[in-house]
């Protein structure tokens, strides 16, 4: 699930659309700068029970990982995306049956692809943005915001995606 910050910031970006709509007219297109960030939390549960219990309780706003994106633009046009990605990480993955193991590392693998569908996202918001001049740059995140939202709803949260444990 994506968690949006331009909109909480709307007096500064409210500054920084004004100036773009003045400036971008002229403005030379250059691919967004991207910054991606991984943070992650730590479980060390060895049953099924235990790691299911602890991505719960230590998962970012209860979700098993999360990604955070932030896109802004300047006066000139110029346009960054900031990619966030919380997700999990075992403390001991040796530390699990061989069964487990392989559902673990599978389930890994379908929610980092899930969470990059998200951070994708944010790189075609700031691409858009900046194709269009800048013109309405709050409407573009609107837009790849609820594509953010569909996206979970489509995937049950990437469940139908192989984001399970089970």
């Amino acid at each position: 699930m994506n968690h949006f910050r331009a909109g909480n910031s709307l007096a500064r970006l409210a500054i920084a659309a004004s100036l773009a709509v003045s400036f971008c007219a002229t403005a030379a297109h250059a691919k967004p700068k991207v910054r991606v960030i991984t943070e992650t939390f730590t479980v060390d549960a060895t049953t099924l029970p235990g790691l299911l219990m602890q991505l719960q309780q230590k998962g970012p706003k209860g979700f098993w990982a999360y990604t955070d994106w932030y896109v802004s633009w300047t006066g000139s046009c110029e346009t960054s995306a900031r990619i966030t990605y919380t997700l999990p990480r075992h403390k001991n993955i040796y530390a699990l049956n061989l069964v487990l193991r392989r559902k673990w590392l599978a389930m890994i693998k379908a929610l980092e692809a899930h969470e990059h569908k998200h951070g994708q996202n944010a790189i075609n918001a700031a691409e858009e943005i900046e194709k269009t001049n800048c013109a309405d740059g709050y409407a573009v995140i609107k837009k790849w915001n609820k594509a953010d939202v569909d996206l979970d709803k489509r995937t049950r949260h990437g469940k139908l995606e192989g984001v399970g444990l089970k």
